[in-house]
C-alpha cells in the first residue's frame, strides 16, 4: 500500500493539486488522489477526484458555517477548475480532516463509504511531512481490512479472492446510493486484477481469513448490511442536502447527483435556489418518497 500511495500522477492532476494546495492553505496535511482518472492516467473528458486532508476546516474552508457541517457529517465536496496548458482541468475535492478519514476507514466504522473508496486504489499526491504521508497510508490498509473482514461472511462457502473482492463492491455500492449493476464491481476488479489479487492475498494473510471455509451466509451479516444499505444512503442523500449550501452552483450539483444515483428527476426553480436549505431538506423526503431512499 506504501508503493501504491507513492505513485506519480500526471501533469495535469499536479496542477490541480497545486491549486487546492493555495485554496485550501497551510492547514493541509494530504491530498488523496483516486477514480477513474487516477486509473485511466488522464482527465481528458473526466472530472478529477481529490480528498483534501486538512487539520482545521475552519481554517481551510474560511467559513465556521461550513466547517460545522463538515464536522457534522464529513466531508464537504466541492467543485474546482484551474488553467493547464492552455485549457480547463475540472475537480471533484472532497474536504475533511486527516482525524476523521483515520476514523472512516477503521473497523470501528459503521458506513463503508470511506473503508470502501479506498480499499482501491489511490494515490498520496501531496503530504505535508512524513507523519502525514504515514497516517494516510495505514488508514488505506485498514479500509482494505476492514471492507475485507466486514464482506467476508457474506459468501457462501469456498471464494477466490477475486471473488471476495467482486462480492465486497457489490455489497458496497449497494450500500452508497449507487444504483450500477452487480457486473460493474466484476469490471472494477478485473481492470486492475493483478492489483486487487496482491493487496487481496496480503490481507487475508494478516487477518488470517480462510478462502476454503465452507461456513455459510451468516444471518447476523445479513441483517447487519440491510442496515448498513439503509444507513449509507441516507447519509449519501444527507451529504447531498449539505452540498446544496455548502458552495456555490451546489444545489444544481446535488439534484444531478440524486438523479444520477436514484432516478429521481427534479426541476430547479428560481425559488428553490434562493432558499437552499429548505429546498435540500425538501429534496430528502421527495426522494424518499419516490423510491430514491430503499
Amino acid at each position: 500500500m506504501a508503493e501504491e500511495s507513492a505513485a506519480p500522477a500526471f501533469p495535469a492532476a499536479d496542477a490541480m493539486v497545486e491549486h487546492l494546495k493555495t485554496t485550501y492553505g497551510t492547514s493541509v496535511r494530504a491530498v488523496v488522489f483516486y477514480g477513474s482518472c487516477l486509473r485511466l492516467g488522464t482527465d481528458q473528458n473526466l472530472m478529477l477526484d481529490f480528498y483534501v486532508l486538512v487539520d482545521d476546516l475552519v481554517a481551510a474552508l474560511n467559513s465556521p458555517i461550513s466547517a460545522v457541517f463538515g464536522a457534522l457529517l464529513p466531508p464537504n465536496v466541492y467543485y474546482h477548475e484551474c488553467g493547464f496548458e492552455g485549457r480547463t482541468v475540472r475537480a471533484k475535492v472532497a474536504v475533511m480532516t486527516l482525524a476523521a478519514f483515520t476514523r472512516g476507514t477503521a473497523e470501528t466504522t459503521f458506513a463503508s463509504a470511506l473503508w470502501a473508496r479506498f480499499a482501491q486504489p489511490a494515490a498520496i499526491v501531496y503530504a505535508k511531512d512524513e507523519l502525514a504521508r504515514t497516517s494516510v497510508t495505514r488508514a488505506r490498509t485498514r479500509a482494505v481490512e476492514t471492507l475485507l473482514m466486514k464482506t467476508k461472511p457474506l459468501v457462501m462457502g469456498p471464494c477466490t479472492i477475486r471473488e471476495l473482492w467482486v462480492h465486497a463492491f457489490q455489497a458496497t455500492y449497494r450500500a452508497e446510493l449507487r444504483p450500477e449493476k452487480d457486473s460493474k464491481a466484476e469490471e472494477l476488479v478485473a481492470m486492475q486484477e493483478e492489483r486487487f489479487t496482491n493487496v487481496g492475498n496480503a490481507a487475508i494473510e494478516a487477518l488470517r481469513i480462510d478462502l476454503d471455509s465452507e461456513r455459510t451466509v451468516a444471518t447476523r451479516a445479513i441483517w447487519t448490511w440491510r442496515f448498513r444499505r439503509w444507513w449509507g444512503r441516507l447519509l449519501n442523500l444527507l451529504r447531498l442536502v449539505k452540498a446544496a449550501f455548502t458552495f456555490s452552483g451546489g444545489l444544481d450539483y446535488a439534484v444531478w447527483k440524486i438523479e444520477r444515483h436514484s432516478g429521481v428527476r427534479i426541476e430547479l426553480t428560481e425559488r428553490d435556489r434562493a432558499h437552499p436549505i429548505l429546498t435540500g431538506i425538501r429534496l430528502l423526503f421527495r426522494v424518499k418518497r419516490e423510491g430514491g431512499l430503499n
